[in-house]
């Protein structure tokens, strides 16, 4: 395979000596499962923000500058998941989005 081909952390792996991967120790397996769980569940904590406005059908305190801000910085996060093949990432990322994008389109419909 072509050196331009190969992706970017492929290229340092390939100079660099890393740790195998699930690591052979208990306490950073631990820290990668972990990592996995909060990557999926860390997006959930907008849902009281999603409930305010949805549910109660108010976005009275809900700042719509915040949340599109929120948005715009949160994209190239998911690009460079995506990039990268990174499926914690992605997901974590792609869960902002949407649960971002549920805040924004309540705030316009009901501010």
């Amino acid at each position: 395979m072509n050196p331009e081909q190969i992706h970017q952390h492929q290229r340092k792996r390939i100079h660099q000596k890393h740790q195998k991967y699930p690591h052979p120790k208990k306490h950073f397996r631990f820290i990668d499962h972990l990592v996995s769980f909060v990557s999926v569940i860390f997006p959930f904590t907008t849902l009281p923000q999603i409930f305010k406005i949805w549910i109660n059908q108010s976005a009275e305190g809900v700042s719509f500058w915040t949340w599109l801000l929120a948005i715009i910085f949160t994209i190239p996060l998911l690009v460079y998941a995506i990039a990268h093949k990174d499926r914690r990432l992605t997901i974590m990322w792609s869960l902002w989005t949407l649960f971002y994008i549920l805040v924004i389109v309540g705030l316009v419909i009901y501010q």
